[in-house]
């Protein structure tokens, strides 16, 4: 799923399938499920202790934050769970890994903007909405 924001003329895109089929297949498919699991558990654990333990508006911002962070690790899982195999992620990419090196620098740069609250589901569930006909 392509999935894209446009803002003051700057195109934010993001293929989510493609980020966890290009991790899946350099790192394996165990490795990217533990890691975006973790993220998850991690951050909504992390979010809901800063929010218990707060004593401050940044304190509660930051809560929020890593609440909102574990979101983006979800839509990424959920991803990642529909590349069953190496091999299958490697077909998902198809000629994407020809250049590994500019492959890798492209997905680093859209895996950076997991870091953005909110914006992963919002782009997953804007990528899943069909066009209404006319």
């Amino acid at each position: 799923m392509q999935s894209a924001i446009t803002a003051d003329g700057v195109c934010v895109s993001i293929d989510l399938r493609k980020l966890a089929a290009i991790a899946i297949s350099f790192l394996g498919r165990g490795v990217i499920l533990a890691e975006f699991a973790s993220g998850v558990v991690l951050s909504a654990a992390v979010g809901l202790f800063v929010l218990f333990r707060q004593h401050s508006f940044w304190q509660i911002v930051l809560g929020v934050y890593f609440l909102c962070l574990g979101l983006n690790y979800l839509a990424m899982f959920a991803e990642a769970v529909g590349i069953p195999t190496r091999e299958s992620a490697r077909a998902e990419l198809g000629d994407g890994l020809g250049d590994k090196s500019r492959a890798m620098s492209k997905y680093w740069c859209q895996s950076v903007l997991l870091l953005i609250p909110f914006l992963v589901p919002m782009l997953a569930l804007g990528g899943r909405r069909q066009p209404q006909p006319r």
